[in-house]
């Protein structure tokens, strides 16, 4: 079997070759026996280091709790542990023997179709999400702390899978088949939802970051058995096709790319926007420029190469398939300046955002245009070829001009520099074909990197995802255009999981936030009901006490549980005990006024305690002490003695004090730029994205608005990921817009690849001098 059939990156063999033959099957089984032998022994010390180390992390958890409630449910998830433990384990080896022997068999594809990373997030329960997002988030990090060995093994693998191409999932004991098969394991523990994702994460740090000594002796162990022991990588040289040449002769000698709407078989697209006015705009103004750097000197109509000193035309071009190769050596050999310009300790601090940064970033990228031509004769290139490269390279530097894309974002992207060279060369439909794989991708990157890479917190959202698909491109990319198109599907598979997860955070927040504030005008309506009763009547102060927590109390949960709220009959009976047992207890001065309470107080006293057991599931239920209290100061008031009361009067702390600053609030007078702001504000609708930096200090970041508060008239907003970020009232938001400090981000219709070659254009044309 030809091993080149595995990837398109050709596996080269230099010696010995594993041939499939009629006993292929038997020896695949006994070489996958023995590779299950190698990641057993690995996984059966991991995982018991797990479990030993599982009591002691439960017991810091324990110790750690904030109430005596959370601390029994860490040490009764120690306990289930430690019962079930054995359990777990047996499903787990048994779903990974299952692995190994389904392999390249019927039930192999089956096995996987409910693999993890497959599963949408669903909404019916956010504790599924919560562990489905961990899960997978650690399966992304373990799969790119082994990518050179993970890639080893497929391309092995393969081999024992009749050369079919294998995707990680499919590679038994691969990360995300570990995850999967824990998750099975774990699913025997009676454990609630923040225990349980203890648990994942004791089997991420003590199993699954520990993989890849498991990974390099699962390697070895097949290169023994000789399945391409010398696996080594080269361009896989497909020399371009006559009819493609004469295309690429013509556009060199136009100065543009293909004809508008030619796709790479000469068809037509009909779906490209950008089209070839503004490419062929872009290649003649490239044209001009080259030029005016040559001194004017004619340019040959073919295939004038020599950008010097108008030298003589080169009449032997380079051919594609010789500038392919060159780039497709630098691709492989990656971007050491870049990595050694800027340490991953400056991105994640925000380092690069300055312009030294940048500017060292933009050098990297010259400098491998230069490397090109260290390795090919530039004068021997098509017109076409050197000005596409340029092209690219232009693309890139207004990249890093994107002040929306964080600054980590900017240098990963920056890694695709050599490839989109390649793409580049290959087919100049991608400047033009909104449809071009690679064209998609790209605008979906860097899209993708302003909404969901977070510098805090970078295995939060996209990044890592970011990460492996660059990689990929790096690794996998030789001239076939289809790993573009592959890429772009995971891509917007994990894109669909992150916009899920976030509606529901975001929904739960607004939900939250929501309650807090009907929390909060019940608590309001509750204490000026109470409040507006005890007003001018001396009230007994132990009685005053009861009215103000119990009676409180019970107010508010009437106004959060009945559908009628302050109007429901439950309220209603709930003020007119209230008023009754004020009534009962003030003191009287007079006989006329004893012997009313004398004659009122025993229906009276029928009416409060029958309103008690009629209001008792309302806050609290303690009727006995309640009512023993109030008979006292009833017999007390009966026998016109007196007591400690005070008499009330208008209590302004009744009411929240967010509630009494709004109300003060809008009764100010603002300066002329608020209130245009302000009436902006009034027609901004929910969904909005606002750039917010409420300290100079800070830097500025982008926020959501989710909600407005009728009640108490503030704004609250998520970041990327739905998760409350800030709550300010109307007037705080006006006053940073009206100071700069807060702006709306306009929806960018237009993609990233369209405002990059608008402003190249704009550039070219002298219309301006850098990128803004």
């Amino acid at each position: 079997m030809d091993p080149r059939t595995v990837n398109p990156i050709r596996s080269r063999q230099t010696g010995n070759h594993m041939q499939v033959t009629s006993s292929g099957l038997v020896r695949s089984t006994s070489i996958l026996d023995d590779c299950h032998r190698v990641v057993l022994r690995h996984l059966h010390a991991n995982m018991k280091n797990m479990f030993e180390n599982s009591d002691m992390a439960f017991q810091e958890f324990a110790d750690k709790a904030q109430s005596g409630t959370s601390h029994i449910r860490f040490m009764e998830a120690m306990g289930i542990i430690q019962r079930n433990h054995a359990q777990v384990e047996e499903v787990f080896y048994r779903k990974l023997g299952d692995g190994f022997k389904n392999f390249g068999g019927p039930g192999h594809s089956e096995s996987f179709s409910g693999m993890l990373q497959d599963e949408p997030l669903m909404l019916v329960s956010m504790e599924d999400a919560d562990i489905q997002v961990a899960i997978q988030n650690m399966v992304a990090t373990a799969t790119l702390g082994s990518t050179q060995v993970l890639f080893e093994l497929r391309q092995r693998l393969a081999v024992l899978n009749n050369g079919q191409k294998l995707e990680e999932c499919r590679v038994p004991a691969s990360p995300v088949c570990l995850a999967h098969h824990f998750y099975d394991a774990a699913s025997e523990l009676d454990l609630e939802h923040e225990t349980r994702l203890i648990v994942y994460m004791l089997f991420d740090k003590f199993v699954l970051s520990k993989t890849f000594p498991m990974y390099e002796e699962y390697n070895q162990h097949l290169v023994k058995a000789g399945l391409l022991p010398n696996l080594k990588y080269e361009v896989r040289k497909n020399p371009v096709s006559a009819g493609s040449r004469s295309r690429g002769s013509h556009s060199a000698g136009s100065g543009g790319g293909a004809p508008a709407g030619a796709d790479a078989q000469g068809g037509t697209d009909n779906s490209q926007s950008l089209g070839d006015e503004l490419f062929s705009n872009i290649m003649q103004l490239l044209s001009r420029r080259d030029r005016q750097l040559r001194g004017g000197a004619p340019e040959d109509g073919n295939n004038q190469g020599n950008h010097g000193q108008g030298g003589p035309a080169v009449t032997t071009p380079v051919p594609q398939a010789e500038l392919v190769s060159v780039l497709h050596q630098l691709q492989l050999q990656g971007q050491p300046d870049i990595d050694a310009s800027i340490s991953a300790e400056q991105i994640v601090a925000g380092a690069c955002h300055d312009g030294e940064a940048i500017s060292s970033l933009k050098a990297c990228l010259s400098a491998e245009r230069k490397q090109l031509f260290t390795g090919i004769d530039r004068r021997r290139m098509p017109v076409a070829d050197t000005q596409v490269i340029d092209l690219v390279g232009m693309m890139f530097e207004y990249l890093l001009n994107e002040k929306e894309l964080p600054s980590v974002a900017k240098v990963e992207l920056c890694r695709l520099h050599t490839p989109y060279l390649k793409v580049a060369i290959i087919d100049k439909n991608i400047f033009t074909n909104i449809n071009h794989p690679a064209h998609d991708l790209l605008n979906t990157l860097a899209n993708a990197g302003i909404q969901w890479v977070f510098e805090d917190n970078l295995n939060r959202g996209i990044f890592p995802t970011l990460r492996t698909i660059v990689q990929r491109i790096i690794d996998d990319f030789d001239n076939d255009l289809g790993i573009f198109a592959e890429l772009l599907d995971l891509l917007h598979g994990k894109l669909r999981d992150l916009e899920v997860k976030a509606a529901a955070i975001e929904q739960r927040a607004r939900q939250a936030a929501a309650g807090k504030e009907k929390l909060e005008l019940a608590r309001s309506c509750a204490a000026a009901a109470v409040e507006s009763r005890v007003t001018s009547h001396l009230v007994p102060d132990d009685i005053r006490q009861a009215l103000g927590d119990i009676w409180l109390d019970k107010l508010m949960f009437i106004y959060l549980r009945e559908a009628e709220s302050d109007n429901s009959k439950a309220w209603n009976l709930a003020i007119q005990t209230i008023e009754n047992i004020i009534w009962s207890v003030e003191p009287r001065n007079g006989d006329r006024e004893c012997a009313e309470l004398h004659e009122r107080l025993p229906d009276m006293r029928k009416q409060i305690e029958q309103a008690f057991e009629t209001l008792d599931t309302y806050g609290s239920n303690d009727n006995e002490a309640q009512l023993a209290l109030i008979r006292k100061f009833q017999e007390i008031a009966l026998a016109g003695l007196s007591v400690e009361a005070t008499l009330a009067g208008d209590n302004r702390d009744a009411v929240p004090a967010t509630l009494q600053g709004n109300a003060e609030a809008e009764e100010e007078r603002y300066s002329p730029e608020v209130e245009v702001a302000l009436s902006q504000l009034r027609q901004v609708a929910f969904g909005t994205w606002f750039s917010i930096q409420e300290d100079y200090d800070d830097s500025a970041v982008r926020l959501k608005l989710s909600w407005f508060s009728k009640i108490s008239g503030n704004y609250m907003f998520v970041d990327g990921m739905g998760v409350k970020a800030a709550v300010m009232s109307r007037a705080e938001l006006a006053a940073l817009i009206a100071t700069g400090k807060a702006c709306i981000i306009s929806n960018e219709q237009s993609s990233f690849v369209e405002r990059a070659m608008e402003a190249i254009r704009h550039m070219l044309s002298g219309e301006q001098k850098a990128f803004a």
